[in-house]
């Protein structure tokens, strides 16, 4: 897995496009040199509402073996998640997820990881919003990472939203509302899951039960914060 910084700097087309639509802080607005790797201003990056943790075990999940979550979902962090989710900004996930590998980074016990896996979004709700931004930072993840990214697990059924929900409401609204969709493209692999926000974990715990159930050897979670 390499350690290294997780985004080269922008090619020539890049470059290009840049001049004619320059790059913005997604935290602040500011904007920003055309050759930035991330995009973010150096005064955003330094307050950021860091977690500070590495991968821990979270007892409300215990189909986790382990949870990353680089940040606090506050500020500006809270910001440019809902930017990304509610405004059509898909490409903030990239941001986000160089900044998840650049915190990751910090500690030096990360799982190896064979396959990175997306928390799946039902059809409808994917087409009504254009993606799934779970999926947007799954991708950019593994190539960073360099690991290969699957959509291994599908909605079967539209719940109603999570946040609306307590714990014990999104269990029951989650019950069996998740598949893996091969069973063996998961199977014997250490799973890592990826999601935007964890706040009870009710969501991860389903999907991490459903790949144990298809022969996951090991699940772990990365989000980009905790509620």
């Amino acid at each position: 897995m390499p350690r290294t910084c997780c985004l080269d700097g922008p090619g020539l087309r890049e470059r290009l496009i840049r001049l004619l639509y320059p790059e913005k802080c997604v935290f602040c607005g500011v904007l920003l040199h055309d050759s930035v790797r991330i995009s973010a201003c150096e005064p955003c990056l330094a307050s950021l509402p860091r977690h500070g943790k590495g991968f821990e075990r979270i007892p409300r999940v215990p189909w986790i073996d382990g949870m990353f979550a680089p940040f606090t979902y506050e500020d500006s962090i809270e910001r440019a998640i809902h930017a990304m989710k509610f405004f059509g900004k898909p490409k903030v996930a990239r941001t986000l997820a160089c900044l998840m590998w650049e915190e990751m980074m910090k500690y030096p016990l990360i799982p190896d990881f064979d396959l990175i896996v997306p928390v799946p979004m039902h059809w409808r709700k994917r087409m009504s919003r254009g993606y799934n931004q779970s999926e947007r930072i799954g991708q950019a993840l593994g190539e960073i990472m360099d690991i290969p990214v699957k959509n291994a697990l599908a909605k079967t059924r539209h719940t109603k939203p999570q946040s609306l929900s307590s714990r014990e409401e999104r269990l029951i609204n989650l019950k069996n509302s998740v598949r893996v969709t091969d069973p063996e493209v998961v199977s014997g692999l250490s799973i890592l899951l990826v999601d935007d926000v964890v706040t009870t974990g009710a969501t991860l715990g389903t999907c991490a039960q459903a790949l144990r159930g298809a022969g996951a050897s090991w699940v772990f979670a990365a989000v980009i914060a905790i509620a």
